[in-house]
């Protein structure tokens, strides 16, 4: 599981999801585990030794660097919904042009509905590393797997890395359609068929019904 956090970040670095030390990577790692990327490390010259194993309440169990800063974040996403094995933030452009104009991802693509399960909305802004900060993220991710982090990025989740990082190139390929169509104009999906769409997204997390977006 290291050695594929640290492909899925020098993938984001090298496909332009995210860049230089910012964001960070978190993956389950057994019940009550999680493995995360280090505090300050450059993604690109990142190697498996530098990933970070901790516990649901943030204790370092082994490492030789310090949790990211947005530890709290990825474990308030995790102990809130159990149905996420990988959270991942980032920076790609389209989507942080977004998330620093507080401005939500509307249901645009049937692509984005059945990846997030639907309109990707910003969590408001709250001081870096904050409990405040994880709360409102939580609040954003009810229902979906990605939410805006009002003047910062962009958060995914899934049930895999691999499908929190498929969720990541969703949103910022429908962030970027989205500025564009402000050249002439959009529509959103129809009700009737965003709804059965919506249905399609929550089959795929049996959990979801007894999850914290039923509260």
């Amino acid at each position: 599981m290291r050695k594929r956090i640290v492909d899925a970040v020098k993938y984001m670095d090298s496909m332009g999801l995210n860049y230089g030390g910012v964001g960070s990577v978190s993956a389950r790692f057994g019940a009550d585990r999680i493995l995360i990327t280090p505090s300050g490390a450059i993604k690109s010259a990142m190697t498996p030794e530098d990933i970070v194993l901790v516990n649901l309440e943030g204790k370092v169990l082994e490492g030789r660097h310090k949790p990211t800063p947005e530890v709290n974040l990825h474990l308030e996403i995790y102990r809130n919904y159990s149905h996420f094995n990988a959270v991942i933030h980032a920076y790609p452009v389209y989507a942080s042009t977004l998330a620093v104009a507080w401005r939500p991802l509307p249901s645009l693509t049937e692509e984005l509905v059945l990846y997030t399960g639907g309109e990707v909305r910003v969590a408001k802004y709250a001081p870096f590393g904050t409990r405040e900060l994880a709360e409102e993220v939580v609040e954003a991710l009810r229902d979906r797997s990605a939410a805006l982090l009002a003047n910062r990025g962009v958060i995914t989740c899934g049930r895999s890395l691999e499908e929190a990082l498929e969720v990541l190139e969703v949103v910022e390929r429908v962030a970027h359609i989205y500025i564009l169509a402000h050249i002439t104009g959009w529509f959103g999906i129809p009700k009737k068929s965003l709804k059965k769409l919506q249905e399609l997204y929550r089959a795929k997390y049996s959990s979801l019904s007894s999850s914290r977006s039923e509260t």
